[in-house]
């Protein structure tokens, strides 16, 4: 069983214009033509948690301890109910190593809505890549 270490527990949300801006990139329209109001919130948008500030901060530290850079490897989402727009929710973020890959980790966030049922589930593996080929030339990187 994975030993899951915290990340965050951060305040969510689906205001209209966030969710649109993001609906218009997938569309790959620019945020300014998200005109049109929400009527639904698109399957991974809870993906956009893991950008989060505080989310970020402690991914970049386990990377930075290795002179690594984060790359994003594969996702999975288990979904029990849509996000509603014009929504709060609260997602709990942590962290795991690959027990096999010592260069990799696994995030995964559960988001809830405001009764503390989990609506949704996303999980990304992410390599934790270190530049090999500078450490040969200056092995103080």
């Amino acid at each position: 069983m994975a030993d899951w270490q915290p990340v965050a527990d951060v305040d969510f949300d689906t205001r209209s214009e966030t969710v649109a801006a993001f609906a218009a990139a997938l569309a790959g329209k620019p945020a300014a033509e998200a005109t049109e109001p929400v009527q639904r919130v698109p399957a991974t948008f809870a993906f956009t948690v893991l950008s989060r500030p505080e989310v970020l901060r402690v991914l970049e530290g386990l990377a930075a301890d290795r002179n690594a850079v984060l790359v994003h490897q594969a996702q999975q989402f288990e979904y029990v109910a849509p996000l509603l727009p014009d929504s709060r929710y609260r997602a709990v973020v942590d962290w795991h190593q690959v027990p096999e890959r010592a260069d990799r980790i696994v995030v995964r966030a559960r988001l809830q809505d405001a009764d503390g049922t989990e609506v949704q589930r996303l999980r990304a593996e992410i390599v934790l890549f270190e530049n090999r080929r500078g450490r040969e030339e200056d092995p103080s990187l």
